[in-house]
């Protein structure tokens, strides 16, 4: 067996505010935080007078504001805009924020930007008076498919709270309502304080939900907004300051309520046929009750069809099979070091059989990230080779380099080229069926800025490897963490090699049990958490790190290590025994299929997205019927609601993988 290896420790970054690392280069978990404000009392802006279009008549509504209603037979989905036969409106979003500053302003972007939808940021009070006209439209021609508003009345207070008003003028407010109605362009208010403007009643109260968590329950008209939330168990809203009202308005169906019936979540048909959705509590991007409703919320707005796309994804790869791994409690084992046994290896597979088997999760699976002198130098016969030829078809694999060579200098040309290619000549003399060379996870996410081994690994016909989003890549640099939301980075370096970027874990590497890793966790954060914490409640700290990410949408591999699928009791794993707690929170509020992808795949699902992104492309919907997709250079994109021969079903949307050369268009019908 080859000597023990170590690793650096590396955690992932801690999110939201408020967050400071105990020890140098060592994040803690998240703790609870709190991004939440009351938006009033605040009177909401008067509700302006869209201009008349053919076949409305005005009338005046119980409110005593002017509005317009639709004439008996005119559609509110089809009708074209006034002086249009042929119109359209483009594949992206409006998000309007008052100052920039609202901490829902991040969970709207963060939604967008997980489903991959382009989206424009309108601050408000940065460009007063400048939403005119020619903004929104030219012609016949939308630009926008959907409105977000940060707050319902854009409100703010230019004194410290003396006096409110509107980050939107009247005129603008007119500007805006008249596009929606006349293009059928559909509105979320993120954050509302109740009143007319929803259809609500004035909230007869507001509370913190920080120590007094309300439960949220979809209604039935709520489940067939958001058809993939479990409706069978409430969503709960903490940390956000949350108002409870009733409707006022007819027009208003209540999508989601709390205890006392109070509509948190409604919908509205305004009488000028303009659709509008108001959430009457806050959010920022870490929040449950967001991450929950976040898809409903985009496909509702964008009406199920976008130039991008959204799953649920879980991707774990697990280094170092094979080898053997430097102990935390090193004196209970011999050398110090540990690989983990056939038997180990075939109970953690009977795990992973048994998660696969459950409702939405065919497509789990593990990859397994290898070092090829582990399994030579135990012999033709040894249990663990022999136990992974066994059910390695139920896997992905990946290039870890033949020895857990370090790639960083001074490592040259030959030593990273023999490293990379003779663990790919070992894969080939074992004949392991899901294998590519284009992949290499290097060990201690290494050799990233050695020029020698990333022409090495270039000229072994790597094309992906990963990074590590904790790490900063150096001084001058940006970071490995994504640029935005599930893109990738190219090397500076060796251009054709995409980093994907990889979130470390809180389950070190160098831990199989129980008592081990409770030790060194305690040792790392009990100051943190100003106690030591039990093994469950370890669980139950970093299961909620893979909650949020699957609810994101966040297309990011974790890394784990062999030694974390020891079975500890002879039958359950540390890897496993995480693994079940998120899954177990997430089938809790989401029936939403979970993804796992080899590194190839989610390298070139992030590359197609950074592709699309460079090339100009771009959709729109026409008549309410048709997607219309140009572009001015080639490129390989992916488009939500639109189906063509080879469409992926996921959740019953449509996700097409389309083609278009340079100056090419593309019409399909939307779902």
């Amino acid at each position: 067996m080859p000597a023990g290896h170590q690793h650096s420790l590396v955690t992932p970054p801690c999110v939201g505010p408020g967050c400071s690392a105990p020890n140098p280069g060592v994040a803690p978990p998240a703790p609870p935080f709190i991004a939440t404000k009351p938006l009033g009392p605040v009177d909401p802006p008067p509700l302006p007078l869209p201009l008349p279009a053919p076949g409305v008549a005005l009338k005046r509504s119980s409110s005593s504001s002017l509005r317009l209603a639709a004439t008996p037979g005119a559609s509110a989905a089809t009708t074209p805009p006034p002086g249009c036969i042929n119109w359209s409106v483009g594949m992206q979003v409006l998000v309007i924020s008052t100052d920039g500053k609202e901490a829902d302003l991040g969970a709207i972007q963060q939604a967008l930007g997980f489903h991959t939808i382009q989206y424009t940021t309108w601050i408000a009070t940065q460009t007063p008076g400048a939403l005119t006209a020619d903004k929104l439209a030219t012609g016949c021609a939308g630009n926008y498919q959907g409105v977000i508003l940060t707050t319902g009345a854009l409100a703010y207070s230019p004194d410290g709270g003396v006096t409110w008003k509107s980050a939107l003028s009247s005129t603008e407010w007119m500007t805006l309502r008249t596009y929606e109605a006349n293009f059928h362009v559909r509105e979320i208010s993120w954050y509302v304080y109740p009143g007319a403007d929803q259809g609500l009643n004035p909230p007869s109260s507001g509370m913190d939900t920080t120590t007094t968590p309300i439960n949220m329950t979809l209604t039935a008209a709520g489940q067939t907004v958001f058809p993939y939330v479990n409706a069978s168990n409430p969503i709960p809203i903490q940390n956000a300051w949350t108002y409870q009202a009733t409707a006022s308005d007819p027009n208003v169906t209540v999508l989601a309520v709390d205890s006392g019936n109070h509509a948190l979540v409604s919908k509205r048909l305004t009488s000028d046929g303009r659709e509008t959705l108001a959430m009457t509590f806050d959010s920022n991007p870490y929040l449950i009750h967001d991450l929950v409703l976040q898809h409903g919320l985009i496909e509702w707005v964008t009406k199920g069809a976008y130039l991008g796309e959204f799953r649920s994804y879980l991707q774990p790869q697990v280094d170092d099979l094979f080898i053997d791994d430097d102990m935390y409690n090193a004196s209970a084992y011999a050398g110090g070091v540990f690989r983990i046994s056939s038997d180990d290896f075939n109970k953690s597979h009977n795990w992973w059989m048994a998660q696969q088997a459950q409702p939405g999760n065919a497509d789990f699976r593990v990859l397994l990230a290898f070092n090829g002198e582990g399994s030579d130098l135990a012999g033709a016969n040894d249990p663990l080779t022999l136990a992974v030829k066994d059910s390695w078809g139920d896997y992905f694999f990946c290039n870890h380099t033949y020895t857990h060579a370090n790639l960083d200098p001074p490592v040259d040309y030959n030593t990273a080229y023999a490293e990379i290619n003779n663990n790919n000549q070992f894969a080939l003399s074992l004949g392991i069926p899901d294998y590519s060379t284009q992949s290499l996870v290097t060990p201690d996410v290494s050799g990233l800025t050695n020029p020698a081994a990333l022409s090495a690994a270039f000229d072994n016909g790597i094309r992906f490897m990963i990074s590590d989003t904790s790490k900063e890549s150096g001084k001058g640099t940006p970071g490995w963490n994504n640029p935005a939301p599930n893109i990738g980075i190219y090397s500076t370096i060796q251009p054709m090699i995409l980093f994907a970027p990889r979130h470390p874990t809180n389950l070190f590497y160098n831990v199989s049990t129980p008592d081990e890793w409770t030790a060194e966790y305690n040792a790392i954060y009990a100051t943190f958490w100003g106690r030591n914490l039990t093994y469950q409640e370890i669980l139950d700290k970093e299961s909620q790190n893979l909650l949020v990410y699957m609810l994101q949408g966040d297309l990011d591999p974790h890394m784990y290590h062999q030694t974390n699928l020891r079975a500890y009791d002879g039958t359950h794993s540390l890897f496993g025994d995480l693994l079940d707690m998120a899954f177990a929170k997430f089938r809790r509020y989401s029936t939403l299929p979970i993804k796992s992808l080899r590194l190839e795949d989610i390298g070139s699902r992030m590359a197609d997205t950074m592709g699309r992104n460079w090339s100009g492309v771009t959709g729109a919907i026409v008549n309410g019927t048709s997607a219309r997709f140009t572009t001015p250079n080639e490129v390989w994109f992916n488009a939500s609601g639109v189906c063509n021969l080879t469409a992926e079903r996921y959740a019953g949307r449509c996700i097409s993988s389309l083609y278009l050369p340079a100056g090419g268009t593309l019409t399909l019908p939307v779902q």
